[in-house]
């Protein structure tokens, strides 16, 4: 008799193709395509359910998300990995499928999940990256874009980086890490925390922007971080431009190396 195991995926994906990660009624999501998929290889016939580390946006992309599920299936995680794939549409890549306890929680289990944002700052436009990265001419302070970032950093009330209608009673978020990388005119931003609100990285770009333009002082980022209004911070940075980049646990389920190589040096 096929029993029912737990299996963790790490995967990627072109947000450009969904409407979010999460299910919606009548529209593409990457949940939807995943559990499709999986409700054809299940053993049982079973409907399977998906849980994901983190529920991005429509437009956002992935380049390690992580999700787990429950599934009979006898044939081993590699042929998984593979019978998944073929079900899946061309705009979501599994790079490894594994085995895992069931306490293991794609998002509950996570320590901390890292975001990065591209802006492309060259005065040509390259239509090629169109759907990856925000084209923003603006001429930017790198000093003060810099500077923001390391005021983000630590423990703060969040919620003027919140949409404003999914502002939760307690908005405190810790951020771990924040930097920015230059390679000529392509600009990529981490953000590493343990948890999110809604929209709150592609707000925080938006407000650097303000900051590095010399829109906003820096000076107002202290009350920003302290329980400030939606409206005092900056816009929402366009969806395009933003990656689930990794997502971390203790210990790590995936041993694959060619996903370590391509977070380690992936910049577009």
């Amino acid at each position: 008799m096929d029993t029912i195991g737990r299996f963790a995926a790490l995967l990627s994906y072109d947000g450009f193709a969904f409407h979010g990660f999460q299910r919606q009624k009548d529209l593409p999501t990457v949940e939807l395509a995943l559990e499709e998929a999986l409700n054809l290889l299940d053993k049982k016939g079973r409907r399977v359910k998906v849980t994901g580390a983190g529920r991005t946006d429509r437009g956002v992309h992935a380049l390690g998300q992580v999700v787990h599920f429950d599934i009979s299936w006898p044939h081993g995680p590699a042929a998984l990995r593979k019978a998944l794939e073929a079900n899946l549409p061309t705009s979501i890549g599994i790079y490894e499928v594994v085995p895992v306890d069931f306490t293991f929680h794609a998002r509950k289990s996570a320590l901390w999940r890292r975001y990065a944002y591209f802006i492309w700052k060259g005065d040509c436009r390259l239509p090629h990256l169109d759907r990856y990265v925000w084209w923003n001419r603006r001429g930017w302070d790198m000093d003060l874009a810099k500077e923001f970032l390391t005021k983000i950093k630590g423990f703060h009330d969040f919620g003027a980086f919140c949409r404003k209608a999914d502002r939760p009673s307690d908005a405190r978020r810790t951020i771990m890490e924040a930097g920015i990388e230059e390679k000529g005119p392509l600009l990529k931003i981490s953000v590493t925390g343990r948890s999110f609100l809604t929209n709150m990285v592609r707000i925080i770009v938006g407000t650097m922007d303000e900051i590095a333009t010399g829109r906003k002082s820096l000076e107002e980022i202290c009350r920003l971080l302290d329980g400030g209004s939606r409206g005092e911070a900056g816009p929402t940075a366009p969806a395009e431009g933003l990656f689930l980049w990794e997502v971390r646990y203790d210990p790590m389920p995936f041993g694959c190396e060619e996903y370590s190589a391509v977070t380690a040096n992936f910049i577009l």
